[in-house]
């Protein structure tokens, strides 16, 4: 199971696109496909992983747990 993941980059203004695939057991690993890009080329970005990948696009405000 995987998800391509849309996260605020630490400085607040850009984005970060993760791959996050996880295995039956709980235990993953994330993949950074984009690093500090704009909201528009993060999702661009996210579109093509999501199709290359077929795993969903979630934005990190809407994980739970996430930041808010």
């Amino acid at each position: 199971m995987g998800e391509i993941e849309i996260e605020k980059h630490w400085s607040g203004k850009t984005y970060n696109v993760n791959l996050c695939v996880y295995e039956k057991n709980g235990w993953g690993t994330s993949h950074c496909k984009a690093f500090d890009v704009p909201y528009k080329q993060a999702t661009i970005v996210a579109e093509k992983m999501s199709d290359l990948y077929h795993a969903p696009i979630v934005k990190d405000e809407g994980k739970k747990g996430g930041k808010k």
